[in-house]
């Protein structure tokens, strides 16, 4: 069906054309926004107004300012700026002071969101956002189009000669980016998965395939100490991970083999390859389990229809990030039925969603 019923067409009002207008403008001008939220995590901006304030209190510019190691006439107001950006996108709240003279000075605070954007926290979203940022990424995301016209799928190969993966392996600090990135990032996702789904519940071993440093099985053995955890990943990955007690920290790769467990977890693994290859890691898997086994999907689930909710704008995002930069894709629920059945499992179920996109989704044998 190439076109659906056409709708009476209504005409805007004066206020709703502004609001297009307005709402337009900022998104010509958007790619401002992650160069100023990149430079204040880089100028650790957040931990200074958090240090400088710890029971939530507003810190004046001048005080923010004062930390940077560079100090010059007008720092502030150039410090300023950047944080009427972050507070207009909800990272900071901000209020004014009016002294006697008729001088106004600006204060902040940490929002809610911007605390994601701590350093000094497990759950953090800082390293991932250097990530994005990084010229190696960047260029790619300059070249979007070219993903389009020429039907290939691994622009990142195309634009620097080498896969995504290969390039994390000749730059090491690019690696420990993004490790850093992966952990921080799986924290904040892991402590919401834990919140709603309990399926870990009577497990003996748990065997974590793409597990980074580790950081998602040190959450859930804070929850369920009796699991022993098997963290699996890329040698160069599992060179970087630090002993914990219960999880033991195995190196190889998930396309020739994975560890034995009565569970299996992928999380935002699957997002990263192409069908044909998620069946080859899926494969492996079933071959590791015994009958009464399952594989626990931690993935997002791509709605089939389209809102405008943040949940929605993120997962649209993400996908759009792993197509270009590595040939993968979030996937439906049907696609993820399909994932299920071409690899040899017999059942797929969607146990719970965490933000609303988040999936858990078990394959049994």
């Amino acid at each position: 069906m190439n076109s659906i019923e056409k709708r009476e067409v209504k005409i805007p009002t004066k206020e709703e054309d502004d609001q297009a207008c307005i709402h337009a403008m900022v998104l010509s001008s958007f790619q401002v926004f992650p160069s100023v939220l990149n430079a204040a995590i880089d100028l650790n901006l957040f931990d200074i107004i958090s240090e400088s304030a710890p029971q939530g209190e507003y810190v004046s510019v001048s005080n923010i300012a004062s930390k940077i190691p560079t100090q010059y006439h007008e720092l502030d107001k150039r410090v300023d700026r950047m944080l009427r950006v972050l507070a207009t996108f909800s990272l900071l709240n901000s209020t004014t002071y009016t002294d006697k003279d008729g001088l106004v000075e600006r204060f902040y605070s940490l929002s809610l969101t911007g605390k994601y954007f701590l350093r000094n926290q497990i759950e953090n979203l800082a390293s991932f956002t250097n990530l994005t940022s990084h010229p190696s990424q960047v260029k790619v995301w300059l070249n979007i189009k070219d993903a389009i016209l020429d039907g290939g799928i691994d622009l990142f190969n195309k634009v620097h000669g080498i896969t995504m993966w290969e390039n994390m392996e000749k730059d090491t600090k690019l690696n420990q980016t993004f490790n850093k990135a992966m952990s921080g990032m799986s924290a904040v996702q892991m402590r919401k998965y834990l919140e709603v789904y309990d399926g870990f519940q009577g497990i003996s071993t748990l065997v974590d395939v793409g597990g980074g440093t580790g950081q998602c099985l040190k959450m859930i053995l804070s929850k369920y100490p009796n699991i022993k955890g098997i963290n699996f990943d890329l040698p160069q990955v599992i060179q970087h991970a630090l002993p914990y007690p219960g999880i033991e920290h195995v190196g190889g790769s998930m396309h020739e083999s994975v560890p034995r467990g009565d569970a299996i977890m992928i999380k935002a693994t699957c997002h990263n390859w192409s069908d044909e290859t998620c069946i080859t890691i899926l494969k492996n898997c079933y071959k590791a389990l015994p009958e009464d086994g399952k594989v626990i999907i931690l993935d997002m689930i791509m709605p089939e229809e389209i809102d405008s909710s943040d949940a929605t704008k993120y997962v649209s995002i993400i996908d759009n990030t792993m197509f270009i930069l590595a040939g993968g894709k979030e996937r439906t629920e049907k696609e993820f039925e399909k994932l299920c059945k071409e690899s040899g499992f017999s059942k797929s179920v969607v146990v719970c969603l965490a933000l609303s996109v988040f999936g858990v989704i078990e394959f049994y044998k």
